[in-house]
């Protein structure tokens, strides 16, 4: 054989042994790569899913703005945030986790945010009140059902009325009221949360009500001012649904308690005739709630007299006070 013919063949075996190492090296490679993504799913799966020994109770929040999720991790979907009071059903315990009927949902929670142990019903600290200043700078005409699953629809929202003296319009009334009234409650204890705090939003009064709910707030206070053709009429009243409501008429015992005690504080405080508490269940404001509600009405911007003195720092302030008092009434009634 001759030297080239040996030297071709040596190079073609040298080739063949070459490509053999490097295949079986990535072939190792590979299988080391499967077996570590498998581990690391296997990881990522039991993490996830927490063995729930079946649970059957009653439980209570603790905390404040507590995120409930769809899922029982850390990064699990969140489905809204609750604070200090909320109640639920626990159906699952994990320890680190519970699981939760909340508003119909099965939801997840961190357990270390929740207790056995009822809250004391005529504790203020803790207590969250939902203020909704009524109406908004420019009003919006599409139509919404009046109530949850309702074919009866009316408008969103209004930009409300205004002085017929002052001519000051509502929705900045009803702001300036609101605010003071934010003050005087965190004063005196309570938590507040604010649906607006500025004119330039876009809310309908269905939205306003599903964001008290969602937020897990005690009580719904919806500042308004009121108006009629007869100047001469004048006072402040309230209004809740009445107990046929086909919405949330279960709640209609706490509605007209809280509305007739915000009513009373603010005609003692101010002085403006007690109209009492009227019975509706056309606003879609108080249709849409899931918890006790009241919509004020302050004054009468149509009365000259009574438009005159809202219009003032001295009043605004008596209004907030009377408000606050009543809420305290409220809850000193164990409500």
């Amino acid at each position: 054989m001759s030297k080239m013919r040996k030297s071709f063949i040596w190079l073609v075996f040298m080739v063949l042994l070459i490509s053999m190492t490097i295949l079986s090296s990535c072939s190792h490679k590979t299988n080391t790569t499967v077996v570590k993504i498998s581990s690391k799913q296997a990881a990522v799966t039991t993490t996830n899913a927490p063995v729930f020994q079946p649970a059957a109770e009653t439980v209570y929040v603790t905390g404040s703005h507590v995120n409930v999720r769809k899922a029982p991790s850390l990064t699990g979907e969140i489905v809204t945030s609750v604070n200090q009071g909320v109640t639920m059903e626990k159906t699952g315990d994990s320890k680190a986790w519970s699981r939760v009927v909340y508003q119909d949902q099965v939801c997840y929670i961190s357990s270390q945010f929740l207790t056995k142990d009822k809250p004391k019903s005529d504790s203020k600290p803790g207590k969250m009140i939902a203020i909704d200043p009524g109406h908004q700078a420019k009003g919006n005409s599409e139509k919404e059902p009046i109530g949850p699953g309702s074919s009866k629809r009316k408008a969103k929202v209004s930009s409300g009325t205004q002085g017929t003296a002052t001519g000051i319009p509502e929705y900045k009334l009803n702001l300036a009221v609101s605010l003071k009234l934010k003050q005087e409650l965190l004063d005196r204890g309570y938590q507040v949360y604010m649906i607006r705090e500025t004119d330039d939003v876009n809310l309908s009064n269905a939205e306003r009500a599903k964001m008290a709910n969602q937020i897990g707030a005690d009580s719904f206070i919806r500042i308004h001012a009121n108006s009629l053709n007869d100047s001469s009429v004048h006072g402040a009243l309230s209004m809740c649904q009445t107990a046929k409501n086909p919405y949330n008429g279960n709640l209609y015992n706490k509605s007209n308690a809280l509305s007739q005690a915000v009513v009373t504080g603010i005609c003692e405080r101010t002085g403006f005739k007690d109209r009492g508490v009227q019975k509706t269940d056309s606003m879609s404001g108080i249709n849409w709630c899931q918890i006790p509600v009241t919509i004020v009405e302050m004054g009468f911007m149509s009365n000259a007299e009574e438009d005159k003195k809202m219009a003032t720092e001295e009043y605004r302030l008596k209004i907030a006070k009377g408000i606050a008092d009543g809420i305290d009434a409220y809850y000193a009634g164990s409500n």
